[in-house]
């Protein structure tokens, strides 16, 4: 990385401590847990592999009742720009593992019935492994949602957590468009 880029890194993340967003360049370099699982539209998903042939993938995670509302704001922005996009995966990972298994059925009934259909695909609830991902994102806030950029390896490049604002989301299509450009090449 050049001078020029370095110091624009650098005063990208201080605008963004600024404005009082939480983005860390301590999770780059994580690579996020394996996971084998269904899709809302019983679809088999297994991440990171299902990232290999994209040049990113971004992965919106709630760790509770309290953090959907910032799940769902959070990706009705991406979906507007990658739903249908060849490159980019996008994923919205409902973390459940802790919930009981009596209950677990009820709460992603739930979630479910406040999904449109068409999201269904790309709603993948997380059953296991919740420290796995409570580590990847440095979990701190249960009700924050917490954003992963990952490269096709499954290796964290960018991290965000909270609600969706103008800056953060500037910050996310950013990094999304870099790995796009760099894949490119």
């Amino acid at each position: 990385m050049g001078v020029k880029s370095s110091l624009r890194c650098h005063l990208l993340f201080a605008l963004l401590a600024v404005n009082g967003l939480a983005v860390t360049d301590h999770a780059a370099g994580a690579r996020i847990p394996e996971v084998h699982g269904t899709s809302f539209a019983n679809q088999a998903v297994s991440l990171p592999a299902q990232l290999q042939d994209k040049a990113a993938g971004i992965l919106v995670l709630g760790f509770s009742r309290g953090s959907r509302e910032a799940v769902t704001d959070w990706a009705q922005k991406i979906a507007g720009d990658y739903r249908s996009s060849e490159v980019v995966a996008f994923y919205e990972l409902p973390v459940v593992a802790s919930v009981p298994s009596l209950l677990r059925g009820l709460v992603l009934r739930s979630i479910k019935s406040s999904t449109p259909e068409r999201a269904y695909q790309r709603i993948l609830p997380i059953t296991s492994n919740e420290e796995g991902w409570r580590e990847v994102v440095h979990y701190g806030a249960a009700d924050d949602a917490y954003l992963l950029i990952v490269d096709g390896q499954g290796n964290v490049v960018w991290q965000t957590q909270g609600q969706p604002t103008d800056a953060a989301y500037a910050a996310l299509k950013q990094q999304v468009e870099g790995l796009a450009g760099k894949s490119a090449r």
